[in-house]
């Protein structure tokens, strides 16, 4: 243990503690895939709206083994449009402001510390999560150019602290994934894991509920298979294709098994929000995928938060 020292933030005091720990460094990403056919990988597809993460774990023989659904981001979203709307607002009324000075302090506190705590909290339960079900990897999509588009203040400056949002999360779910679990993270190129079948990777029609199954409509919820009948969450799909990219980058083309008609999962208990895969059922495991080079592995920076949240299956 180190020695404490005294951080001010505004007006109140903190005391920091150093904990020197050692532990056994895990093998790099490349090692636990190609070496041991029971590594577990958790895969992570981040959003804007609905479901703010959604993870898969599977083994790196195919095998699917849970989905969990964490957080509510429609809630999270509409409550910091309306406090940036009330910034805008009070903006247009006072006009012009002095140079270098601060306006709407206390409604910009709020929208930062929404961000930072939901941050802290999706990230914390994205590795329990994982540790839940003996994963040693987390993967990303790499979201480094994402851009908001043009339209009313609210709602461009309500897309860009979203993306800043996932950037947090990731972060934090680096640092404590390596931290508590010794757990690797690793991203990969995210194109076109929302658009393709994680079954047979042919191109998906996305729908919403009511609507007519045709053509690709961003953000909506459902997806299923031309080719395949897969279906199923479009998030979900995503968090498994994500995976499959991984895996993708050290072994063959990654391909299921014809799969029987799943029936749909029954609803979990609220306490874990964890909802156990069919696919976990089937006792061989598909083939693994063909090299292709991705990106880089890493592993991550934390703190702490609290705001209502809500897992769903």
């Amino acid at each position: 243990m180190g020695s404490p020292s005294l951080v001010r933030r505004g007006k109140q005091w903190w005391l920091h503690t150093p904990i020197e720990k050692t532990f056994a460094a895990p093998a790099n990403v490349e090692q636990q895939i190609t070496t041991n056919p029971q590594t577990r990988i958790c895969a992570v597809d981040l959003n804007l709206d609905q479901h703010i993460a959604v993870c898969s774990v599977q083994t790196v023989e195919g095998t699917i083994l849970a989905t969990s659904f964490i957080g509510n981001g429609t809630e999270i979203a509409g409550f910091r449009k309306l406090l940036l709307g009330r910034i805008a607002r009070n903006r247009s009324q006072t006009g012009i402001m002095a140079e270098n000075e601060q306006d709407n302090a206390d409604l910009w506190r709020k929208i930062r510390h929404l961000d930072e705590h939901i941050a802290h909290l999706v990230s914390g339960r994205i590795v329990q999560f994982a540790k839940e079900h003996q994963a040693s990897i987390l993967v990303f999509e790499h979201l480094g150019n994402l851009q908001p588009e043009k339209g009313k203040y609210s709602r461009r400056g309500n897309t860009k602290r979203a993306y800043w949002m996932k950037g947090r999360i990731f972060r934090y779910s680096k640092y404590k994934a390596w931290n508590a679990s010794g757990i690797i993270t690793s991203w990969v190129n995210p194109r076109n894991t929302s658009r393709q079948c994680h079954r047979c990777h042919a191109a998906v029609i996305r729908y919403n509920q009511g609507q007519p199954e045709s053509g690709y409509t961003p953000g909506a919820a459902l997806v299923v298979c031309p080719q395949c009948q897969m279906r199923g969450h479009a998030d979900r799909n995503a968090s498994l294709k994500i995976g499959q990219r991984l895996l993708e980058r050290y072994g063959e083309p990654f391909k299921e098994k014809p799969h029987t008609a799943v029936r749909r999962a029954g609803r979990v208990s609220k306490e874990t929000g964890v909802a156990l895969s069919q696919d976990a059922k089937r006792q061989k495991g598909p083939s693994i995928s063909e090299a292709r080079h991705g990106e880089r592995n890493v592993h991550g920076t934390a703190q702490q938060g609290t705001l209502w949240m809500d897992e769903r299956p």
